[in-house]
């Protein structure tokens, strides 16, 4: 993968790519390995677009923290739009 991902999943690395604008690369990338483990019971590498609205709801607190409630809700729009959920 060029964009130095490395879940093996489009999803996943697509998700960790619009956080990474915020939060950086490498904790984009570990942003959406913990909080699918912590939302779904089981790695990056398996997420389906099924599993994007729980993965959302488990990162809304984290992103608020990070970059404000206002921006949280923008962020989380962008990734529903960019895969189409």
């Amino acid at each position: 993968m060029s964009d130095g991902g490395d879940s093996g999943n489009a999803i996943a690395d697509r998700i960790a790519a619009r956080l990474s604008v915020y939060l950086g690369p490498h904790t984009g990338r570990a942003a959406v390995k913990t909080f699918a483990q912590k939302a779904l019971g089981r790695g990056p590498e398996t997420l389906t677009l099924a599993d994007v609205p729980a993965l959302q709801t488990a990162l809304r607190p984290m992103l608020r923290t990070f970059v404000g409630r206002a921006q949280c809700e923008v962020v989380l729009k962008q990734i529903a739009q960019e895969l189409g959920v």
